[in-house]
C-alpha cells in the first residue's frame, strides 16, 4: 500500500501534465502548500500587535521580525521549494527569495501562471501601520526588472495593504491610482507580477492550500481588474454578477 507521501508525489506528477490555468490545478492546490503548525502562535501575536492603538518603537520593531518569521514559514510550506535566501546583495536587501528546480516547483509555477525561466519569487515584508506607499512598490518593480531578472512574481506581505488597492467592504473601484496603477503598468510592460497580501489574508493561511488559492485570485485579478478586494480563501467560488444573472446562478431552474 502506498504511503500518503507517495500518493501526494503521484498527484503532483500528474498535475505537472496539466496546462497552466486548468481548473484542476486550482482544485488540487492543497497539495502545493502545507501550512506550518507554528503559524497559529505567530499570527495570534501579530493580531495583538495590529490591535494596539499606539505601539512603541520597540513593539513596532518586534512586529517587523515577527512578520518576517511568518513570511518564512508561509513560503517554506510551498511544494518543491529548494532555495530560500534572505540577504544583502551588492545593491538591495532581499527579505526573502525563494525558488526550486524540480517537478513540485514546476507545478507551483504553472498554477501561479509563472513561466519557468521566471520561476523565482521575491517577498517583501512590511509591518507598518499605514498602507504601502508607491515609492516602495516602485522599488520592487525596479529590483525585479534590473536585479532579479529570474523573478516572475513579487509579493508584498503587509498589515494594511497598499495605496490605490480596493479596500475591504468598499464599493467597486472604478479608477486606479498609486500602487495599483504601478502594478498594472509594470505587468503590462514586463509580464511580471506583483501582488499584495494584507493582515486579513494572512489570518487565513493556517490551512493547507490557502496560500496558493489566495495568490491565484490576486494574480487573476491583475488581468480582470474587478475593482473588488480578493475573496477569502474559504469561498471556493467567486461570484461577481449583476442581480438578474446572480438570481439565475443560485436557482435550480
Amino acid at each position: 500500500m502506498e504511503s500518503n507521501d507517495e500518493l501526494v508525489d503521484g498527484m503532483i506528477k500528474a498535475m505537472e501534465r496539466l496546462k497552466s490555468g486548468d481548473p484542476a490545478l486550482n482544485t488540487l492546490a492543497s497539495y502545493l502548500y502545507k501550512a506550518d503548525h507554528r503559524l497559529y502562535e505567530y499570527l495570534d501575536k501579530l493580531k495583538i500587535y495590529t490591535e494596539l492603538e499606539k505601539p512603541t518603537p520597540q513593539q513596532t520593531q518586534d512586529a517587523g521580525k515577527l512578520l518576517e518569521k511568518i513570511v518564512f514559514l508561509l513560503f517554506k510550506g510551498l511544494e518543491g521549494l529548494q532555495s530560500v535566501k534572505s540577504f544583502q546583495s551588492a545593491g538591495p536587501q532581499y527579505d526573502l527569495l525563494v525558488s526550486g528546480d524540480d517537478i513540485g516547483w514546476k507545478v507551483v509555477c504553472k498554477t501561479l501562471y509563472l513561466e519557468w525561466e521566471n520561476r523565482d519569487i521575491v517577498i517583501e515584508a512590511k509591518a507598518t501601520k499605514s498602507p504601502l506607499e508607491d515609492k516602495q512598490f516602485a522599488r520592487l518593480c525596479s529590483i525585479m526588472e534590473h536585479n532579479l531578472r529570474g523573478a516572475g512574481l513579487g509579493i508584498f506581505v503587509t498589515l494594511n495593504g497598499a495605496s490605490g488597492f480596493p479596500k475591504r467592504d468598499s464599493t467597486r473601484q472604478r479608477a486606479v491610482s498609486d500602487c495599483r496603477l504601478r502594478q498594472i503598468i509594470f505587468h503590462a510592460r514586463t509580464n511580471k507580477i506583483i501582488v499584495v497580501l494584507d493582515k486579513e489574508d494572512l489570518f487565513q493561511l493556517t490551512k493547507n492550500g490557502t496560500l496558493i488559492e489566495i495568490l491565484i485570485r490576486k494574480i487573476r485579478d491583475l488581468s480582470e481588474l474587478s475593482g473588488l478586494p480578493t475573496t477569502p480563501a474559504e469561498q471556493f467560488q467567486e461570484i461577481d454578477l449583476p442581480t438578474h444573472l446572480k438570481m439565475l446562478y443560485h436557482s435550480n431552474g
